[in-house]
């Protein structure tokens, strides 16, 4: 329910501040960075977006390739790294975001992260759609939080290490893609909504699929959430 309360927050100061202040839409940008592995042998990345659509996937050359279109002068995204002691640690953030833009806006991050490097990954994602595909990437934990909008998330493909998921969402719809061989637990605690988990055990507000208990490694997935849909699929 934090979620819930976080988003009226958000939105009541989204209208005071449209009050104030009103944000042009300029002329579609394009941007493309690149961030190279370095020295570290692990990393933490952060990736924060107000509102838009985020795209992430595996398969990059370097640790991230990422490819920023927006209409907005100051979503202008800022792009950090640095490694200390074997350990990199990776921050995109959208640029300001107060005050309420005047006409059509374009707001999207498209990323590769590498396959190589075992990562840590916290995505913060106010509002919009997102489409996190996992597959091939070394996940040590995930961590993401979400405000309102639509999100898939895919977990299948092969893991060698156990994995931790975290999952606040707000209002709007969660999709989660959950394989068949390996054990994955979900502990949903849900406000109003629903929750779709066709092909799972149930007990309480823990899913289960077969494979749990029963395979060498383990998802144990948390979600916190607030008003919305949540589809559990397995594949």
């Amino acid at each position: 329910m934090r979620s819930v309360k976080a988003m009226k927050i958000l939105l009541t100061a989204l209208l005071i501040g449209g009050v104030c202040a009103c944000v042009p839409v300029d002329e579609l940008k394009e941007e493309m960075r690149t961030i190279q592995l370095g020295e570290a042998e692990s990393v933490k990345v952060e990736l924060n977006l107000g509102a838009g659509e985020l795209r992430l996937q595996g398969g990059a050359d370097y640790l991230m390739e990422a490819y920023f279109n927006y209409n907005v002068r100051r979503w202008k995204p800022e792009v950090f790294y640095q490694v200390s002691d074997s350990r990199g640690i990776l921050k995109v953030k959208q640029g300001k975001s107060s005050g309420i833009p005047i006409g059509k806006t374009r707001n999207r991050w498209d990323i590769s992260l590498s396959n190589d490097a075992p990562l840590d990954l916290e995505v913060n994602f106010g509002a919009g759609e997102g489409k996190l595909d996992f597959r091939g990437i070394i996940l040590e934990s995930l961590d993401i939080d979400m405000g309102a909008g639509e999100l898939k998330v895919d977990l299948t493909g092969e893991r060698m290490e156990n994995l931790d998921v975290t999952i606040d969402g707000g209002v709007g719809s969660l999709k989660i893609y959950l394989p068949r061989n390996i054990g994955v637990r979900v502990d949903v605690d849900k406000g109003i909504g629903s929750v779709d988990a066709v092909g799972m055990n149930k007990k309480g507000s823990v899913y289960t699929n077969d494979a749990f208990g029963e395979s060498g490694v383990s998802i144990d997935v948390k979600i916190d959430a607030g008003i919305g849909s949540i589809d559990l699929r397995l594949r």
